[in-house]
């Protein structure tokens, strides 16, 4: 039976699996926090940080952004779809080794940028590889609403590996535990991703230069973007150890492993949204997209409200008492992760109309300006003004992308006065976190009153929520 695009009930099974999915394997990963946070010493713990954000910052480089081209490339390639995501897989694979001969040749060079040991850099590069290839299978099975195995897959890959890892650091406690989580983890979460690769390669094993050609005509100017966003988030963590060493960079890590909650949710919901989004640009449904993109909005900033008041619990929880410093750190990253969110749905559109060139020099400004911003400010003024630096870059680009939005002739289709309403709303709790945390009892009344109001829409919607579940 042919799908039914733009369905939005098929639309929000395909995003409650493939969120549930990634929150419940995330979730393992961060309910092991604490165990590595007190198993590995302050120093370990943010060389792993290290390792981690290098690791997502090259994969921006290796994948070239190739995965997300699948969604738009559907409409243009319908009938040799299978061709197209097997050139582009290649293309990817090409493309970090290359990046990995120019780290062997250029070693002694590279290696005091990145600050990561040389053993470490073959794991770095096999995980690289057979994760771009990955992401590509995502975003096949995503665009052709096969959310079950990508349901699937998304669970195991970061469920196991965090279990092994977990495994092994309490086998071997002496024996080099840095070196046995990074194996553990990172070598599990590779063989997953070859099983991937061979299954993006049993459908079709063509190459066709044309695909690439449009492929990075739309990557490259997206690369640029995610990558300048993503150094905005990880270079926190590489700026601090670099300035501050790696016990601060250790208290932003458990600030960001906080934060990641959200971060979490909100890609997953992303990465369900991209297709249903485009399926109804194509179909000139503007009503539908204007009140799906808002409730979006709306339902992260629940999320967002959520994590800054269980803030100081979910610190105690993960890292303890030594790291009690990263709390008042918290609500402001993860009200730039939530600005970056929202600035996701105006990517996507940008995406469809073609129109991301202008996106990625903005951003790609932005992350330059942040970066010096962090090393000038940083050492004077502390950790707190990597949270200033995140916010106002992130706003900024969520103007800057409402505007190129505007431009491109989809003004029509974005509430976005609401959406600043929100934001507002969410900026001045912000501002007002460090009064509501010092009011224990004050901040329980606020999570009592969200956690009704949920109640209650849930319980007057029931029929509603029950009728989508069943279908």
């Amino acid at each position: 039976m042919e799908i039914q695009r733009g369905n939005s009930v098929l639309a929000f099974k395909a995003g409650f699996w493939y969120t549930a999915s990634t929150f419940l394997a995330r979730a393992v990963a961060i309910i092991t926090t604490p165990i590595f946070a007190r198993l590995l010493s302050v120093s370990d713990y943010g060389e792993f940080s290290n390792f981690a954000n290098w690791a997502a910052i090259l994969l921006l480089i290796t994948s070239a952004e190739l995965h997300t081209t699948l969604s738009r490339a559907y409409y243009d390639f319908k009938d040799v779809y299978d061709d197209y995501i097997s050139s582009v897989t290649i293309l990817g694979i090409g493309i970090t080794t290359v990046l990995y001969l120019v780290f062997l040749l250029g070693d002694q060079y590279i290696s005091k940028i990145v600050s990561i040991p040389k053993q470490y850099v073959h794991l770095l590069f096999l995980f690289l590889l057979v994760t771009a290839c990955r992401m590509i299978f995502y975003a096949r099975e995503r665009t052709l609403y096969r959310y079950k195995t990508v349901a699937f897959i998304t669970f195991i890959s970061f469920f196991i590996p965090t279990l092994i890892s977990v495994f092994l650091v309490y086998l071997f406690p002496t024996e080099k535990p840095l070196s046995v989580r990074l194996y553990g983890f990172y070598l599990s979460a590779s063989i997953i991703g070859v099983y991937c690769a061979i299954s993006l390669f049993v459908k079709s094993r063509v190459f066709r230069l044309r695909y690439c050609r449009y492929a990075l005509a739309l990557s490259i100017p997206l690369l640029v973007h995610y990558m300048a966003a993503t150094l905005l988030k990880s270079t926190n963590i590489i700026v601090t150890k670099s300035i501050l060493g790696a016990g601060a960079a250790a208290i932003i890590s458990i600030a960001g492993s906080t934060t990641h909650v959200f971060t979490i949710l909100s890609q997953a919901l992303t990465g369900a949204l991209t297709t249903w989004l485009m399926d109804n640009l194509e179909l000139g449904k503007k009503v539908t997209v204007k009140k799906g993109t808002f409730y979006y909005a709306l339902l992260l900033a629940v999320v967002v409200l959520s994590a800054i008041l269980i803030a100081p619990e979910i610190v105690y929880i993960l890292g303890g008492d030594k790291y009690v410093a990263s709390v008042t750190l918290i609500p402001g990253l993860i009200f730039a992760s939530y600005l970056q969110a929202v600035t996701s749905v105006l990517i996507i559109i940008l995406t469809y109309d073609k129109n991301i060139i202008k996106t990625s020099i903005f951003t790609g400004i932005f992350a330059l300006l942040s970066i010096a911003a962090k090393v000038l400010l940083l050492p004077r003024h502390g950790l707190i003004m990597l949270v200033y630096v995140n916010i106002a870059v992130f706003f900024m680009m969520l103007l800057i992308n409402y505007i190129l939005v505007q431009r491109a002739g989809y003004a029509d289709i974005v509430y976005f006065k609401g959406i600043i309403g929100i934001i507002i709303a969410l900026g001045i709790i912000v501002l007002l976190s460090p009064q509501i945390y010092s009011l224990t009892s004050f901040r329980l009344f606020l999570m009592g009153i969200l956690v009704s109001i949920c109640l209650i829409l849930a319980y007057f919607n029931k029929r509603n929520i029950i009728g989508l579940l069943k279908k």
